[in-house]
């Protein structure tokens, strides 16, 4: 039986960006991928200023930078027309711009540099079970054969819905949300999108959302979130035409669309956060998608996946009792995923919830956020570790000014 240091299952984002720092500080690293080849699944392609910052700390970085466009400007849209062009670089606590690239060939390039750093990679490989303990065995599967390793630890990276975490006795908790997230990958992107600037309207009289994310060679990844009941689910690619009518609507002329080609799949997925509590257990940790999905209409997937990896690899690195330290982590996890958890859903009910009650909410608050944009916290572009109290919430819905009007 062969022995590692940590066993990585999926080679994504997170899973490779793990393994690349590990092995380059002398751990005995294996990489399972199910994958030969990784292919658009329309999964997130913004990284936030906060998880660029938690690239450069991860020493993955430049790589990232190789397949991406700076868009170091936000705009966002209200109802079709733009109230805000904010400077992402000058105002975030990074001092960092979003990134915007093409999810597969990150993947590509991070699973590469994992192999360079010392990891051995197993593609086409699949994990059939984990034996949790002190020293967990896996069975992995691959060209019809069965092999058993051994590993000091398990980082489980499969994505949001692996079914070995079920297997293993994690217990899932799900919000709910009522809205639908529809995306996909564009060609022919006009030369009026300006590839500095990440584009995000709300339809805030619909509960609607789209956004524009420039990439290198002239393309893009639009999205469009809507309330089913409002709008039939769009489901591939012959609802394109609908698709762009829908994002049109909610983005008036603000977003400068013209008349691009799909280059990949349309799809839509449910908006929901989908976490668990503690994600480590008997020598297994979940990262990533696998131990907490927040809300996908704030873009938060892949800074949340490399911090995961950042810090798991922290306390790994830092320490000989890898359980420990690997409980350290499931801490802080669940810390900053509640802290990201409870902001976006903040930012649901201001700018998506229907009813005449969030009706009032934006009514309220809105003009305030216009004259004083301190009132939102910043967690969504900054990260958890931006500052709140107990008063961020009345400030950003408004409601000190209302109490103090009363006084």
């Amino acid at each position: 039986m062969t022995h590692y240091d940590l066993a990585v299952v999926g080679g994504g984002v997170a899973g490779s960006s793990l393994a690349a720092r590990m092995a380059a500080s002398g751990a005995r690293v294996l990489v399972t991928e199910r994958e030969a080849q990784f292919r658009d699944r329309i999964r997130g392609e913004a990284l936030q200023p906060w998880g660029v910052a938690e690239a450069r700390k991860l020493g993955v970085a430049h790589l990232l930078r190789s397949c991406a466009a700076e868009l170091r400007w936000f705009d966002q849209i209200i109802n079709g027309q733009r109230v805000m062009r904010r400077d992402l670089v000058d105002t975030t606590m990074a001092r960092e711009a979003m990134w915007g690239f093409y999810h597969p060939e990150a993947q590509e390039i991070l699973l590469k540099q994992a192999q360079e750093s010392g990891a051995e990679i197993r593609r086409g490989a699949a994990v059939r079970a984990i034996a949790p303990g002190k020293m967990p065995r896996l069975t992995i599967e691959a060209g019809g054969r069965l092999d058993e390793i051994e590993t000091r630890i398990v980082a489980l990276c499969a994505g949001r819905n692996p079914g070995l975490r079920t297997e293993l006795g994690f217990q899932l908790q799900r919000g709910s949300i009522p809205l639908l997230l529809s995306g996909v990958w564009l060609n022919d992107v006009p030369s009026a999108v300006q590839s500095s600037v990440a584009y995000v309207a709300n339809d805030v009289n619909n509960g609607a959302v789209a956004g524009l994310f420039p990439q290198p060679g002239g393309r893009a990844r639009a999205y469009f979130g809507y309330h089913p009941h409002g709008c039939a689910r769009l489901q591939g690619l012959g609802d394109f035409a609908r698709f762009r009518d829908l994002f049109l609507a909610a983005a008036g002329e603000a977003i400068p669309l013209g008349n691009p080609t799909p280059a990949g799949p349309l799809a839509s997925f449910e908006c929901a956060d989908v976490w668990v509590d503690h994600p480590y257990r008997d020598g297994v940790a979940l990262v990533g998608d696998a131990a907490a999905s927040n809300d996908p209409s704030w873009g938060q997937g892949l800074s949340l996946a490399l911090h995961d990896a950042r810090v798991l690899s922290d306390e790994l690195l830092g320490a000989a009792d890898w359980d420990t330290a690997s409980n350290r982590y499931a801490e802080q996890h669940d810390r900053d995923y509640g802290t990201v958890r409870k902001v976006t859903g903040w930012f649901y009910d201001l700018f998506q919830r229907l009813g005449p009650e969030a009706e009032a909410r934006r009514s309220r608050a809105l003009p305030l956020i216009a004259q004083d944009p301190t009132r939102v916290p910043d967690v969504v572009f900054s990260g958890p570790e931006f500052p709140m109290d107990a008063n961020s919430r009345s400030r950003f819905f408004g409601e000190d000014a209302q109490t103090a009007a009363m006084s």
